[in-house]
């Protein structure tokens, strides 16, 4: 879609320096939800930022004659960091941040130095095998904050199970549980937040699990034990 999206725009001919209401009449076509709010100037001159959310979160730039699209990763060679990747890691981090805490189910350390939230799959079996790992992350001063995004496609199970999990007395006791010894709590069902972090994580962009992320909104998919995980909050913290 990016691509024919480019070539649309590449056609287009207007040498006329647009403004940012006939930038998103351009961008309306293909982004029907966009609004004035998502287009920003940027660290390219002659370029807008445009921020995405839809199907999932990203960042494009349209030059301010609304003609030219640049989409992927943009660097600053002075520096070598990606604007557009620091763009969305800022971004992610906000919509992260407003999740409210009652909404997660929190391993916390008593010497807490990190905190990283975690979109898990009770049924992965890598989101165990990190979960077999929380006395060591909650040691190294890692807190971990478990959000929901069980995969229907490889485990239809999951999501009912989450949902248990959610309503049990204890969520905390009732996820160690399961993950640990695969008992699912026997309680009633209640209002929960599962069905809206699934649409969540789809937005980050959360296709496996499990998918960590850290303080910066950087994300890092799949497990690590303990001693990597930290180091690689550290570096993605340093970057």
């Amino acid at each position: 879609m990016y691509k024919s999206l480019l070539i649309a725009f590449v056609l287009l001919s207007n040498s006329v320096l647009a403004d940012k209401a006939d930038v998103l009449d351009r961008l309306a076509p293909y982004f029907p939800n966009l609004t004035a709010e998502h287009i920003n100037d940027s660290q390219l001159d002659g370029f807008y930022e445009v921020l995405v959310q839809e199907p999932k979160f990203d960042v494009i730039f349209i030059s301010q004659n609304g003609r030219y699209i640049v989409q992927g990763s943009i660097t600053d060679l002075d520096n070598m960091t990606s604007i557009s990747n620091e763009r969305i890691n800022t971004l992610k981090k906000q919509i992260i941040a407003r999740i409210p805490e009652e909404d997660k189910i929190v391993f916390k350390a008593e010497n807490e130095k990190h905190i990283i939230h975690v979109f898990t799959d009770v049924d992965c079996p890598y989101c165990k095998k990190l979960h077999n790992n929380m006395a060591q992350m909650n040691d190294l001063g890692i807190t971990v904050k478990y959000l929901s995004s069980p995969l229907a496609q490889l485990h239809p199970q999951a999501q009912y199970t989450m949902e248990r999990i959610w309503c049990a007395e204890d969520r905390k006791q009732a996820i160690h549980n399961y993950k640990t010894k695969g008992i699912v709590p026997d309680n009633e069902h209640c209002n929960n937040p599962v069905a809206e972090q699934i649409a969540l994580s789809e937005k980050l962009g959360v296709n496996s699990t499990p998918s960590i992320f850290f303080e910066n909104g950087s994300n890092h998919p799949g497990y690590q034990d303990a001693d990597k995980l930290l180091q690689s909050i550290k570096k993605s913290l340093a970057q």
